[in-house]
């Protein structure tokens, strides 16, 4: 079930939505633009598909809001809404695809934006540090000067499923399968990703945020061509506490 407030206009809004997936690299992405945008929580949504849980707010250490297993936020002046993801998924993710399809549908969502991540041993060239992408997305497929500009590398990898080839991104949990879903119902949807190992991913993320960013020019451009980034306040906990001094 998703709650999001019917009077909230999302037309010709872009989701962007992270897979679960190696290294955590999607939702790592997410926070960094919930944070740097100063995103607001407007709903969340309840699915069989992810592990419920609840916690403090990952943004402001003040709030007394709570966050939940997915929750929707919202950049009206980007025209962006972002679905949170923060527990991994047990469930089939069939009902999850419908009634994403349905609220992109219903609120007449333009296009959708998935950041995964994949296993560093299955990049071919070791060297190669671009960022990858599928797109059905008309705007990227027939803009050669904008995917130029852009430096992202075209993913090709494809396995047969029964009658029909399907891609296949190696550790990137959902992000393949909701990608061809969206597709097969006609959604313009991409999926961006990155080359990664297990450990602290953040730098993996930053790279994805700013490829990201090179397309849709969220963030503020930094005298060194980096990008204006705020780190969530919740990130302090990555590693948990520090050891207690009566080990030593």
């Amino acid at each position: 079930m998703i709650k999001v407030p019917e009077e909230i206009d999302l037309e010709n809004y872009i989701l962007i939505i992270p897979s679960v997936a190696v290294g955590n690299v999607g939702q790592l992405s997410i926070d960094l633009l919930i944070s740097s945008l100063n995103l607001c929580k407007i709903g969340s949504m309840w699915s069989s598909t992810f592990l419920p849980i609840c916690g403090l707010d990952p943004y402001n250490t003040n709030s007394d809001s709570i966050c939940t297993a997915a929750d929707f936020y919202l950049g009206t002046i980007y025209k962006i809404i972002l679905l949170q993801l923060r527990s991994p998924y047990v469930d089939n993710s069939t009902d999850f695809f419908n009634e994403l399809t349905q609220f992109i549908h219903q609120r007449k969502i333009c296009k959708v934006i998935i950041l995964t991540s994949s296993y560093a041993y299955e990049r071919s060239d070791r060297s190669d540090s671009n960022l990858m992408y599928l797109t059905s997305d008309d705007s990227l497929l027939n803009n050669d000067k904008l995917l130029k500009r852009l430096h992202w590398k075209r993913y090709t990898k494809q396995i047969l499923t029964g009658s029909t080839e399907n891609y296949c991104i190696p550790g990137g949990g959902f992000a393949n399968g909701l990608y061809e879903y969206l597709k097969s119902r006609e959604i313009s949807c991409t999926t961006l990703f990155r080359y990664c190992s297990e450990g602290d991913n953040i730098h993996d993320a930053l790279m994805v945020v700013k490829g990201l960013n090179q397309w849709l020019n969220l963030l503020e451009i930094t005298i060194d061509d980096g990008i204006n980034i705020k780190y969530p306040p919740s990130w302090k906990y990555f590693f948990g506490n520090p050891p207690s001094s009566e080990l030593y």
